[in-house]
């Protein structure tokens, strides 16, 4: 079961016409998406001129066929809405070159959709193990919480630890690292701004 509170300023927000938007981005047909998701072509078409309510059901089949969150769905281009992620919602990223994986509490944005102000997610690092297996560089400013252990931070030259209920920032354009030096599970907060995905 799929539980998302939405509360917006303007009211209902008109799920069929973001649904049509994302379909027209991706350069799909109604006739593709509705076989994607096994339903007829005019109960897709109904759906994006707002004549029928989708089941939650539904609009998760949607989500996964046009390849966005479920929350996207509900997210209107003002950003004033309210979006909930329930814990067994997040997206789980794992990457191939990174030894973490990636649990976003944030919605991630793909394709067309406009860059986000912030990414945020969570990541546990095991004992005695790097994030990845190369330095991480990007245009972003990279602000790091940690939430159980200590995590070791490899700014250039210099290395910061930060403790259970520490804070860093680090500046776009630097190379930098983590390293969990314990026997213990690390966790922690990572909250980049602008997003990068």
């Amino acid at each position: 079961m799929y539980n998302i509170s939405i509360s917006t300023t303007g009211g209902i927000i008109m799920i069929g016409k973001k649904i049509r938007n994302i379909r027209k981005s991706k350069n799909m047909t109604i006739v593709e998406l509705s076989e994607k998701i096994n339903v007829t072509s005019g109960y897709i078409s109904q759906i994006e001129r707002d004549l029928i309510s989708p089941s939650l059901a539904v609009l998760k089949r949607l989500s996964d066929a046009l390849d966005v969150p479920l929350s996207v769905l509900f997210t209107d281009e003002s950003s004033n809405d309210v979006i909930t992620i329930p814990k067994e919602e997040r997206t789980k990223v794992k990457l191939s070159n990174i030894n973490v994986e990636l649990e976003f509490i944030t919605p991630i944005l793909k394709n067309n959709h406009k860059q986000s102000e912030f990414e945020a997610f969570l990541f546990k690092m095991k004992p005695k193990t790097w994030i990845s297996n190369h330095s991480i560089t990007h245009e972003s400013k990279e602000y790091i919480y940690v939430t159980q252990g200590e995590i070791e931070c490899h700014v250039g030259e210099k290395i910061y630890t930060i403790s259970k209920g520490d804070s860093i920032i680090v500046p776009e354009n630097n190379n930098h690292m983590y390293y969990n030096k314990n026997d213990d599970v690390s966790e922690a907060l990572c909250i980049i701004s602008p997003s990068i995905h």
